[in-house]
Formats: structure tokens, sequence, C-alpha cells
């Protein structure tokens, strides 16, 4: 009897250390990121006169998230231009924005990381000079880590924005733009 007591236990014992071992907790706790980036865009339509417009972005996003899934307010300044002429249109925003992002594998992992990003929101008119209008944008890239553990990042994007306050024939204009970025991201 104290045989087949004792090969219960043990066997309870070596089953339990063996399942505790297999699973391992993962931790969700929220933590303060920050990621800004610099994008370059080609416009995709004709938004403006029969002119596509090309458009520089600075954006900078803070938030909180668990390893791999982040909320986080943003702010972006905008340039919107017409390369092929001197007198050609010319828009400046500055977008305060809601952004969601998801990553393939949890921040801290020192390999190679993808993502996919999104945010949606409205450039207001603070200064002369600035437009305003409802904007989105779509990204997926990767996240790169140098061997002093500072993370960088290579975006494609797309962008829409829309200018208020300018009438044309056929409505305001809807700027779609596509093109690359890059940036930083750190995660505390």
């Amino acid at each position: 009897m104290k045989k087949i007591f004792f090969s219960i236990l043990l066997s309870l014992l070596i089953g339990n250390k063996i399942f505790a071992q297999e699973k391992e907790k993962i931790k969700t706790d929220f933590k303060f990121f920050n990621w800004s980036s610099l994008s370059y865009t080609f416009g995709l339509n004709d938004a403006v006169l029969s002119q596509k417009i090309n458009s520089l972005h600075i954006k900078t996003v803070f938030g909180l998230g668990t390893p791999q899934t982040g909320f986080g307010i943003g702010l972006e300044n905008a340039t919107f231009r017409n390369t092929n002429s001197s007198n050609g249109v010319n828009f400046n925003t500055l977008s305060f924005s809601g952004n969601l992002h998801q990553l393939l594998k949890p921040i801290s992992d020192d390999d190679l990381n993808f993502f996919i990003k999104g945010g949606a929101g409205y450039a207001v008119r603070i200064f002369d000079g600035y437009d305003k209008g409802l904007n989105y944008e779509a990204s997926i890239g990767a996240i790169l880590t140098t061997r002093k553990k500072s993370k960088y990042f290579l975006q494609a994007i797309y962008n829409y924005q829309e200018i208020d306050g300018f009438a044309l024939v056929n409505g305001k204009p809807k700027i779609m733009s596509f093109g690359l970025g890059i940036g930083t991201w750190v995660s505390r």
C-alpha cells in the first residue's frame, strides 16, 4: 500500500513539475512606449487641379501597450506639395490622432520583428498657413534592434488626408499617397 501511495504521489509531483515548466506565464502589464518617424509619400491621385501631391510627415506617438499591442496618441506635422512646378499646390497640417499597433513578437525580443500600425485623426488649424481636415494612415514594417538595444524601424505607409476649407468644383481635396518611412521605437 505504501508503494502504491508513494508511486501515485511521485507521479503527481513529476507531472505537476513538467506541466509547470511547459506553461510559461506571458506578462501582460501595460508599459509606456513611444515611436517617432519620418516618412515621405508619393501622390496616388490627382487631388487638386490635376496635380499629384507628395508629402513629408514627421510623427511621434506616446501610449501604453502590452509586449505586442499598443494604443497611443499621436502628433504629426505634414507638408503636402506638388513637386512638378514651383507654382503648385502647398498644404501644411498639424494632426492629432489615435494610433494602434500590433507586433508579431514581443517588443522585448531582439530578433527582427514585424508590425502593422494604423491611425486616424484630424488636422486642426492652430497656426496661419496650416490647413485642417480628416486623415488616416496604415503601415507595415520591420523593427531592427542594434547591439546597444536601440530599436529602429522601416515602414511602407499609406496616407489619406482631406483638406477642409479649400473649395473645388468637385468638393474638397482628398490626397491619397503611398511611401516609405524610418523611425525609432522605445518601450519602457
